[in-house]
């Protein structure tokens, strides 16, 4: 019970040094945003989710059978392009939330 806690108590420990030490490199490198500076993300990851889903919606409607290997490699690239810019938008909204990016009302 007493290993237990004592677990539990440095694990604490750790994620307060965690979060202070990302709060202190992520506010250095990025010390404030505001919603001007956060739509041009926004554009982009939509543009890449447009992208993506007409590319889609063209071969899916330019083909009875199953798309070609150069149609299957063009939809991959604008799908990992989608997900790369979403992931990023993920990981400033998480350092958002965290603290460790600052947000103006302006």
């Amino acid at each position: 019970m007493s290993q237990e806690r004592d677990i539990n108590h440095a694990r604490m420990q750790m994620q307060q040094e965690l979060r202070r030490i990302n709060r202190e490199v992520i506010h250095d490198l990025m010390p404030k945003l505001n919603l001007k500076k956060l739509t041009p993300l926004f554009n982009l990851v939509a543009k890449a989710r447009g992208l993506y889903i007409k590319k889609l919606i063209e071969i899916s409607s330019s083909n009875s059978g199953l798309p070609s290997d150069a149609q299957v490699k063009e939809l991959s690239l604008l799908r990992r392009s989608y997900e790369e810019l979403l992931s990023g938008g993920h990981m400033i909204e998480t350092a958002i939330e965290r603290g460790y990016i600052d947000v103006e009302e302006k």
